[in-house]
């Protein structure tokens, strides 16, 4: 753990007892006034397809953005700061007087949570009401800015009509405030453009010449996550597999199937098949049922092995939505350019199991045959004894 404040790691805390019941009344509380005065905040709107569809319509009125995010967010908020500022946002968003409830947690349990990170600052994560306090703390934040804009804790991607506004409102509005709140802009993140024109990434997604992309670096991840799954050393049964595998699968899946993402799924369900071939034939006795049968993909889907290509087909057809096989933005797509052909090395691998399942059919032909000549000796043998 580094000593230095100023690179404070994050901290994660077990969640205490009464801490998410703290977390469900400052929410309970907040709501209502920012489903009023700001709406869309993630806070009371969580669902993606919603805001993916939100950013297309919005991006027609409000052709440039602002995107930036802010560095170390959890681990740079300032106690003190923190605290003299949730009663000012309270009234703010709520327009009532505190109550007696979230004074005695004003005086009490908050500051014993916050106790958890040293040097005053940070709030440690893993828990309810770290996601609470870290989303009210912002809406000082949201509540100075005055254009159409969409947050996720504290990624930030704010709707324009000219094309000085963005700088504009990062001079006079952000950076002011964020110097108020003791908090520094992430400058490797901090963006502005043309909507249609230049890509934006924002939760998780790449938007581009109106259409969705799954971003590169969520690509990577989930084929990290995979990878990590049958390293060799890790040995898992035949059901605790798949069930991981399936377990990264539909979360994957489920959550990006709003995109545009028939092929960047298509490779994907072939590298996870190629892992899982790799797996099973270092890990042959940990999987009784394949035997020797090849490992195609309809055995693989026997095992009980999902898809993500069939998320997004059923995603699709329950939606209406025509599948687009490929698309100008696809084939411009960096991460689409720069992989590995998955569905090759997966023909690759088929047609290598293949030729080892032959080659000890042959193997046992070959001693079948042997057999049989070792037995019609046998017999033979028999009969020119028995004759004598």
């Amino acid at each position: 753990m580094s000593k230095n404040p100023d690179q404070l790691p994050y901290f994660k805390a077990k969640e205490a007892l009464g801490e998410r019941g703290m977390a469900n009344f400052l929410l309970r509380k907040f709501k209502p006034g920012i489903k009023r005065k700001i709406p869309r905040h993630y806070l009371t709107q969580s669902i993606p397809h919603n805001r993916l569809r939100w950013i297309k319509k919005e991006s027609k009125r409000y052709p440039y953005f602002l995107r930036f995010d802010i560095r170390l967010y959890y681990p740079s908020i300032e106690h003190t700061v923190l605290l003299e500022k949730l009663p000012e946002i309270y009234q703010k968003i709520t327009g009532k007087p505190i109550s007696r409830r979230f004074k005695r947690y004003l005086k009490g349990e908050i500051p014993e949570f916050l106790s958890k990170t040293p040097y005053g600052k940070g709030i440690p994560i893993g828990s309810r009401l770290s996601f609470a306090l870290a989303g009210i703390f912002f809406l000082d934040l949201d509540w100075e800015i005055k254009n159409p804009f969409l947050r996720q804790t504290d990624d930030y991607l704010i709707f324009c009509k000219q094309k000085k506004e963005p700088e504009n409102l990062l001079r006079n509005v952000i950076l002011p405030k964020l110097q108020e709140l003791h908090l520094e802009i992430n400058e490797k993140k901090l963006t502005s453009g043309r909507f249609h024109r230049d890509r934006v990434n924002f939760i998780g997604f790449d938007f581009y010449a109106g259409h969705f992309t799954i971003a590169e670096d969520k690509v990577e991840e989930f084929k990290r996550k995979i990878t990590k799954l049958t390293s060799l050393t890790r040995k898992k049964p035949e059901g605790a597999i798949i069930k991981a595998f399936n377990n990264k699968i539909l979360g994957f899946g489920h959550y990006y199937k709003f995109a545009d993402c028939e092929n960047a799924f298509k490779d994907l369900d072939a590298f996870t098949r190629f892992r899982l071939r790799r797996y099973i034939l270092r890990n042959r006795d940990l999987f009784p049922k394949t035997g020797n049968f090849l490992l195609t993909n309809a055995a693989l889907k026997s095992l009980g092995l999902k898809s993500l290509s069939d998320i997004k087909g059923q995603f699709d057809r329950k939606s209406g939505k025509k599948s687009r096989k490929s698309t100008k933005n696809n084939s411009k797509s960096s991460h689409f350019r720069k992989q590995t052909d998955w569905h090759k090395l997966e023909q690759i691998s088929e047609k290598h199991t293949q030729i080892q399942v032959l080659r000890q059919l042959t193997e046992l032909t070959s001693l079948i045959k042997k057999l049989e000549r070792r037995l019609a000796s046998l017999e033979r043998r028999l009969v020119v004894k028995n004759r004598l």
